[in-house]
């Protein structure tokens, strides 16, 4: 087998290492015959269109086995996909909340980057330094490692990612090494011993063709909490249920209760974790049903289960037999329920679990003394005849099919399997025993109980009185399944069963029951909750290339019939979801609420790679919530623009429905009675980091952009019903927000950055160690307080520009979006290239109060535009900056985002919306009656532009004298 090595320069590798090659040689086919079998890409950058990405290309292209091969090179890149495919491939990974960057304490940070592990203290968890035994860094050469405690692993990472030099940070937990980080290594990163050691390789054990890696059949997400006490799986049941499935070919993944959005990301759903109505697992389950996923416990089974008064009648309906039981009220009396059920008596709250809300009581003062306060959390209790036994049994069903036995002891001295204590609470042995020696009447009546419930995961709890007469105590969704316990008869059967009743419904299709016959009402809500769907051509799957991607999110008030602010938002997203809620997935198109109850934003859930696609669905979203709107809140709709024009801040309600220790901490560190708090609308742009260098220059090309921005897209004039003094007031308003925290906004204008770690360092870092000194501001130590112009989102991998007001329609703010899109990736390229040098970052951030002040009549320094029409301080009209910027633009843009282009170069010319809302008020303004109904009939037309998705004639043509349509 022939190999060569392709270098960036000959000098990069000496001459012993093999037959080696320039990449400018090897991609102008000057090789040497005959061609070789493999080649080793060893140049000095892999980056998206690069020279060291196209040998890779062309090498597999000219069908030679490549080191990396391009999906290598694009894939090793996201290290959330890295992770993902080593743990589909069975190598031990850290969980996500196993380890976290420094920035998540950077009082425990040094000059470098430190890894931190999670401990329980006490039940809450608390960070630390790894220690030197815990952590390591490995190099690995073409998989092989000098150390012999890793080379088993180091080969495992290999073979998923089969590239020549690997470095892997690895942690180690619970006893075991798992894999931390991966990162590609270029040859100027190696030691003396370690290039010494690739040359001998190259030389002596040449790389061969690793086999392709298997893609599992399905992936499961298993829903689980750490801090869960009532956990019905350890980590180690789990971990044990992992490695059985991956043989199987069923890939599972554990997912926290705050990773709701992860869940589209798999085929089906296991729930291991306390279920109930009210509870998140319900809303997960409710979220996997609406996905079409199969899903253990689906929400009738927890909605069965929980409730022992439905249980009841089902199990007696049923014919199935239980002890005597009487479903009671505040009516009834200890002597009229002893002469039924006899004494002592035991006494249900139906919505109990793991033993607790069952007393048993044995007079009549003991009835009074707990009932009175029983009845107050529920108008209905269960009295049961007291039935003692040494056991209960627990039968284990799966679909219909009977999966494990157990006798549940009751605790030492106490008459259930769980006893409460003053140290903590004592539980009776487990004994499990081989379906095989179970008593078949116990076996029959599980079955028969768990047919009655559904085919999901139950837990029948049964004694058995005499030989062949068994009662039914209760039918338990999400039942404990633990190592050592549960499993111990059964072994690895259990697990591979419940692998397998996952893969045979995926495989199968899941089938949800034929829809009822609906009103009209009804077919316009389901007309309305028809997913939005995106063009396959408009998608691809992640890791996103730089600017090859594109999300938006649009912030729109909710008014009544008369444009005040209505609260309006909660219902109509119950609406939407048939349930109450705080977001909406309608496909591509997600809905969700913003700080107040009358402010909602529609995103794209995943960002698309056209705009043309993503103005089209997004619009969708925006008319179905118009239609629901005005047909079910009497007129309400949406209005447009940045800021609501008449609104009084202190009297706009905070969104109370979730995240009320965020808001409320908010509320209590901010002074959020302001507009710049409870009357934003905002439209972001998020677009895709790329590598790390193209990133950095992404975040320094923002700073450069970002000042410019509301001499364009200004679009709130009117404040409280008057003009206020800025022409875009509400960036005039978020320069002052958060100076509680100056750390949290900074200047708005993102401060220029060297590298991802220095911006989770000087920025992050620093405004989280801002908040630690404030009493009680966990809740807001997350990167969305960072409010500045522009940032990174770490967490979905993208930077985010947030300072464009919202226009008066779809079709404008994609326009203005695509211009953010474009211009960022001339500045970006620009930057790369060496051609741009970073100016004062002071006059970056005048401009930026010119231009929310005076709009397109400021004059900015602009210092890195060649800019001719300069006046003797060296300032320029921003008009002149918007042209250059949007000519950069153009030079980037793809041809079907052209014309957004032309519509960005007709506002320049005319001036924003703001500017042409105020020009056609101010003849107004000496007549505060006119004045209103003037403004009123304005926001009028362009809540109307809004649904009709056109530009409002006032922004091109001179104002007549009254708001007209287009």
């Amino acid at each position: 087998m022939r190999v060569l090595v392709v270098v960036s320069d000959l000098e990069d590798l000496p001459a012993d290492a093999g037959p080696r090659v320039s990449a400018e040689a090897f991609l102008a086919g000057q090789v040497e015959a005959p061609e070789p079998d493999t080649v080793v890409n060893l140049c000095r950058s892999w980056r998206y269109l690069s020279d060291g990405y196209y040998v890779s290309l062309l090498a597999e292209a000219r069908g030679q086995g490549v080191f990396p091969s391009p999906s290598t090179i694009v894939g090793i890149r996201n290290p959330r996909l890295v992770l993902r495919a080593l743990d589909e491939a069975g190598v031990a990974t850290v969980e996500p909340q196993g380890a976290l960057p420094a920035a998540i304490a950077p009082d425990l940070a040094g000059e470098g980057e430190t890894v931190l592990v999670r401990d329980q203290s006490e039940g809450r968890p608390i960070y630390r330094p790894a220690t030197e035994l815990e952590s390591a860094e490995v190099v690995a050469c073409f998989g092989r490692c000098a150390n012999p405690s890793f080379r088993r692993l180091a080969g495992a990472v290999y073979r998923v990612w089969p590239a020549p030099l690997l470095e892997l940070s690895l942690l180690r937990v619970e006893g075991r090494w798992r894999v931390l980080h991966v990162r590609p290594l270029g040859l100027a990163e190696l030691d003396q011993e370690q290039r010494l050691e690739l040359v001998r390789q190259l030389r002596e054990r040449p790389p061969r063709p690793v086999a392709p890696r298997k893609r599992p059949r399905a992936s499961l997400a298993v829903l689980f909490d750490e801090a869960d006490p009532c956990q019905p799986s350890s980590p180690e049941t789990l971990e044990r249920f992992e490695r059985i499935a991956a043989r199987q070919g069923l890939h599972v993944a554990r997912i926290g209760l705050h990773e709701v959005g992860r869940l589209g990301e798999f085929d089906a759903l296991l729930v291991r974790t306390l279920t109930g109505p009210d509870l998140p697992s319900f809303g997960f389950a409710l979220q996997a049903e609406a996905l079409g996923m199969p899903t253990l416990d689906d929400t009738a089974s927890i909605l069965r289960c929980c409730n022992k008064v439905y249980l009841h009648e089902l199990l007696e309906r049923g014919g199935v037999a239980t002890p005597a039981t009487r479903v009671f009220g505040r009516a009834a009396s200890w002597g009229e329920l002893t002469r039924e059920l006899g004494e002592p008596l035991i006494v249900k709250v139906p919505d109990g679990s793991f033993s607790s809300g069952v007393f048993k009581l044995k007079s009549a003062e003991e009835f009074e003394a707990r009932v009175g306060a029983l009845l107050e959390r529920s108008p209905l209790l269960l009295a049961q005849r007291f039935v003692p036994t040494a056991f209960d049994w627990r039968v284990a069903v799966l679909g219909g099919e009977l999966l494990f036995a157990c006798r549940y002891y009751m605790a030492r001295g106490h008459w259930q399997i769980a006893s409460a204590t003053r140290g903590g609470t004592r539980y009776g042995r487990v004994e499990a025993v081989p379906l095989g020696s179970a008593p078949p009447a116990v076996l029959s009546a599980a079955r028969q109980a768990a047919a009655l419930v559904g085919e999901g995961f139950y837990g029948v709890d049964l004694k058995e009185l005499e030989p062949g007469e068994v009662v039914v105590m209760e039918v338990n969704d999400n039942p404990n399944l633990d190592l050592g316990y549960e499993d111990a008869a059964e072994g690895d059967r259990v697990y591979e069963a419940l692998a397998q009743h996952f893969l045979t419904r995926i495989q199968s299709g899941f089938r949800k029951p034929p829809p009822p016959r609906r009103s009209a009402q009804e077919e316009a809500l389901a007309a309305w909750r028809t997913p939005i769907e995106a063009r396959d051509e408009a998608r691809v799957e992640p890791p996103y290339a730089a600017f090859g991607v594109c999300g938006i999110e649009l912030e729109y008030a909710v008014v009544d019939r008369d444009l005040n602010a209505a609260s309006l938002v909660e219902p109509a997203l119950a609406l939407l979801a048939g349930r109450p809620t705080s977001e909406v997935t309608l496909g591509v198109v997600g809905l969700t609420n913003e700080i107040t109850d009358h402010v909602l934003e529609l995103r794209t859930e995943d960002p698309l790679v056209s705009l043309v696609e993503t103005e089209r669905v997004l619009l969708e979203g925006v008319r179905r919530l118009g239609a629901l709107l005005a047909g079910r809140f009497r007129g309400a709709r949406l209005l447009p623009a940045a800021m609501h024009p008449w609104l009084e801040p202190a009297k706009a309600k905070l969104w109370r429905r979730s995240n009320r220790k965020i808001y409320g901490t908010y509320e209590r560190l901010f002074d959020t009675a302001t507009h710049g708090w409870r009357n934003v609308q905002a439209c972001h742009v998020n677009l895709p980091l790329g590598s790390e260098e193209e990133a950095v220059a992404l975040m320094n090309a923002a700073a450069l952009l970002v000042p410019y921005l509301p001499a364009l897209a200004a679009s709130s004039p009117l404040v409280e019903g008057e003009l206020g003094p800025a022409v875009d007031n509400r960036v005039s308003h978020l320069l002052t927000h958060q100076v509680k925290i100056p750390e949290s906004q900074g200047e708005l204008v993102p401060e220029f950055t060297t590298s991802l770690k220095a911006y989770r360092r000087d920025v992050l870092g620093v405004m989280y160690q801002a908040v630690d000194r404030l009493p009680d501001a966990g809740p807001i130590r997350r990167e969305y307080l960072n409010a500045r112009g522009a940032v990174f989102k770490f967490s979905r991998e993208s930077l985010e520009v947030r300072i464009v007001d919202m226009q008066e329609c779809v079709h404008a703010d994609v326009a203005l979006a695509a211009f953010v899109r474009w211009a960022l990736a001339d500045l970006s390229r620009q930057l790369l290239a060496g051609e741009l040098a970073l100016p004062d970052h002071a006059l970056l951030v005048a401009d930026l109060h010119a231009t929310a002040e005076r709009g397109s009549a400021a004059r900015v320094h602009a210092p890195f535009l060649d800019l001719a029409e300069r006046d003797a301080e060296g300032q320029a009209p921003v008009q002149a900056a918007l042209a250059a910027l949007l000519a950069g633009a153009r030079r980037c843009a793809s041809p079907a985002e052209v014309p957004y282009l032309d519509l960005v170069e007709r506002i320049r010319a005319a001036g924003s919306l703001s500017e042409r809302i105020a020009a056609a008020l101010r003849p107004y303004e000496a007549d505060e009656d006119a004045f209103t109904e003037a403004a009123r009939r304005l926001y009028i037309e362009l809540a109307d532009c809004l649904l009709d998705n056109r530009p409002w004639r006032g922004r091109f043509e001179p104002w007549p004298g009254r708001a007209t349509s287009a």
